[in-house]
């Protein structure tokens, strides 16, 4: 897996984290996070390119996320992007189980 893009930010009082790698078999995937004050605001979503725009691949419920114990009051240092990681990595897990019809 390599890392291409990754951003972190606060706006419109949630935190985002997008994160877009490229697979072992050239997959590109995004990871798209929005947590704010609401859960059924915020989520968790992974994308794969297909060459010309972003197509849905998968989700996760944000209550099963790392991330849902951040608030978007936090400062950016206080925020836990390591949280958004973990979640990331588990949406690309996903994914790659989608992508290769590999069972649980």
């Amino acid at each position: 897996m390599k890392d291409i893009d990754t951003r972190f930010y606060n706006q419109s009082q949630s935190w985002h984290y997008v994160r877009i790698i490229e697979d072992s078999m050239g997959n590109k995937l995004k990871a798209v996070i929005r947590r704010n004050a609401y859960d059924n605001q915020s989520y968790a979503k992974c994308y794969k390119f297909d060459g010309n725009e972003w197509k849905f691949l998968n989700s996760m419920p944000i209550e099963n996320c790392e991330c849902q114990v951040i608030s978007y009051v936090h400062k950016k240092h206080e925020a836990r992007s390591d949280l958004f990681l973990q979640d990331s990595q588990t949406l690309f897990e996903v994914a790659n189980k989608i992508l290769n019809n590999s069972p649980d």
